[in-house]
């Protein structure tokens, strides 16, 4: 069976998303398409704006045949570490083709840079020191797309492996925050929130919308009443960061504020969220430390192609459908990141989504 693979948030899924879908399936040809996706939490360290599930069977509506997890302690990273990780599974999974969507789209150039020892998350800051790398549609002139980059780590994981990568040109207005027939999921995830008409963006209806402010008045005060050393055993909080976000937090009431004071030219918007959500988790540097790569796969959803697909496959990986299943040292993660995000919920939703946790995959055989 011929397969591809993509790597996917769909927070939430939209039209670019259908495109992208499209694109993917014709160029590589694939009769199996299947999807790495981010689970509740997305890789800028944010709540996914509905939960995976929903996302899930959205994707196996239109077009995608199997979607697999990506381990929330690995979305929750770096875009080397998401990119490559989330490639890695796709590896696992033997797929003969990786589509991925690029602003530049130009796979040569992407690749020259793949090949280069240089970490992508400081390739902007590195130029600005003098240091020379190729250039080519302005990829490298002043920053890097946030696409591409992670097109980068994609392609990264990629080499001395015999899988084809695939660079799908994004739409010029995909990072804009107007709502239109084709827009960003940023558009759309603020059109949500301020009550706008959505409907033409996206085939999901979102009804009960979460964001990081809904977390705010919790945070601020663990914030506030955490000492430094114990903040400092958090995993991703370094260099100081928990002195500064300490001390926002006594200063802003409002979560934009806040965030707003904390961003700056060291610690990125999303370094920040990041790193908040691994200090509302709890997530720990030793517990961290101590995982190994994954090795397996986590079902959320498939058709009667992924069914097929999975009942074929021989590969390396361990394919899993439960929660149960999950390794211990990971599980631990998924746990805490489930019980979080249900609790941002009313009561009989967040039951709901405690109670789904536990049980295997969406099935569509239609």
């Amino acid at each position: 069976m011929k397969t591809c693979g993509i790597v996917v948030e769909y927070n939430p899924f939209h039209n670019g998303h259908l495109i992208h879908i499209k694109e993917s399936r014709k160029q590589s040809e694939c009769e199996c398409l299947i999807a790495v996706m981010s689970g509740n939490y997305v890789q800028r360290g944010e709540f996914a704006i509905t939960d995976k599930w929903q996302r899930t069977e959205c994707a196996l509506q239109h077009g995608v045949d199997l979607v697999i997890e990506l381990p929330l302690i690995l979305t929750l990273q770096s875009a080397t570490v998401f990119g490559e990780n989330s490639a890695g599974l796709l590896k696992l999974l033997g797929v003969d083709h990786i589509a991925f969507g690029s602003e530049t789209a130009n796979l040569e150039e992407l690749q020259k840079i793949a090949s280069l020892p240089v970490n992508v998350n400081y390739l902007k800051e590195r130029m600005r020191k003098g240091e020379s790398y190729p250039r080519a549609y302005g990829l490298l002139s002043d920053s890097v797309y946030p696409n591409d980059r992670l097109a980068i780590c994609y392609l990264r994981a990629l080499l001395d492996s015999g899988v084809k990568p695939l660079a799908i040109k994004r739409n010029d207005n995909a990072n804009d925050e107007m709502i239109d027939t084709v827009c960003s999921a940023r558009a759309i995830r603020k059109a949500v929130l301020n009550g706008q008409d959505y409907h033409d963006s996206t085939p999901m209806e979102i009804t009960s919308p979460v964001c990081n402010a809904d977390l705010w008045p919790y945070l601020r005060r663990l914030l506030i009443m955490s000492d430094r050393e114990e903040l400092e055993k958090i995993f991703l909080v370094r260099e100081g960061i928990e002195k500064m976000l300490k001390d926002n937090a006594e200063k802003y009431e409002n979560y934009e504020d806040f965030l707003r004071a904390s961003i700056s030219k060291r610690y990125t918007r999303g370094r920040i969220q990041r790193t908040l959500m691994q200090i509302v988790l709890g997530n720990k540097k030793e517990e961290v430390s101590a995982l190994s790569s994954p090795g397996y796969l986590r079902v959320l959803g498939f058709n009667a192609t992924g069914r097929q697909f999975l009942k074929e496959y021989e590969g390396p990986g361990k394919v899993i459908t439960t929660f149960k299943e999950i390794p211990p040292s990971y599980k631990l993660f998924e746990e805490r990141g489930s019980k979080l995000y249900a609790s941002l919920f009313p009561e009989e939703k967040r039951k709901e989504l405690l109670k789904r946790e536990l049980q295997g995959p969406i099935i569509k055989m239609q």
